[in-house]
C-alpha cells in the first residue's frame, strides 16, 4: 500500500471517508437540502399565535386557557386595569403589566403541559404580598 493511501485509512484498517472526496458544492448543497428537512418537520416552529388576554380586578374577563402545539410561538398579550407582576410557570417568564400599557410574554414552546401563569405579590388593600393568584393557563400540546 503507498504511503498516501495509508494516510487515508482508518486506525482499524477501514478507509476513511475524504473530505475532498465530493465537491464543495455538492456537500453546500446537501448540507442546505438536510437543514431544511430538519426546519420542515410538521408542527414545530410551524406558526405563531398571539393571545389577547384582559384582566379587570384581578381576574382574567372570558377564556381562561389558550391551547397552542408545541413548537410554536405563543406571544401572550396581556392587558390591566392595576398595575400587576404576571409570571408564567415552566416557562419561567416574567412580566409586568400596567393600565393604558399592554405587556407581552413571547415564548417558543418546547414543553408540553399545563402551565399556569400566577399574579405574583398582588395584597389584600394593594400593598405588596407574597401570595400567588393563579390566572390564567397556557395548555401545550404535542405536535
Amino acid at each position: 500500500m503507498s504511503a498516501d493511501r495509508q494516510a487515508c485509512t482508518h486506525p482499524r484498517g477501514r478507509p476513511s471517508a475524504s473530505r475532498s472526496s465530493l465537491p464543495r458544492a455538492v456537500r453546500l448543497t446537501v448540507a442546505v437540502l438536510a437543514a431544511g428537512l430538519f426546519l420542515a418537520v410538521p408542527g414545530y416552529g410551524a406558526s405563531t399565535r398571539t393571545v389577547d388576554i384582559e384582566i379587570y380586578k384581578g381576574k382574567v374577563v372570558g377564556k381562561k386557557s389558550a391551547r397552542v402545539v408545541r413548537g410554536d410561538t405563543v406571544i401572550l398579550r396581556w392587558s390591566s386595569d392595576q398595575r400587576l407582576e404576571l409570571h408564567l410557570h415552566g416557562y419561567d417568564v416574567r412580566t409586568t403589566v400596567s393600565p393604558g400599557t399592554p405587556a407581552e410574554m413571547k415564548i417558543r414552546t418546547r414543553a408540553t403541559g399545563r402551565f399556569p401563569v400566577e399574579i405574583h405579590g398582588q395584597g389584600e388593600s394593594g400593598g405588596h404580598s407574597h401570595g400567588h393568584s393563579t390566572i390564567f393557563h397556557l395548555d401545550v400540546y404535542p405536535d
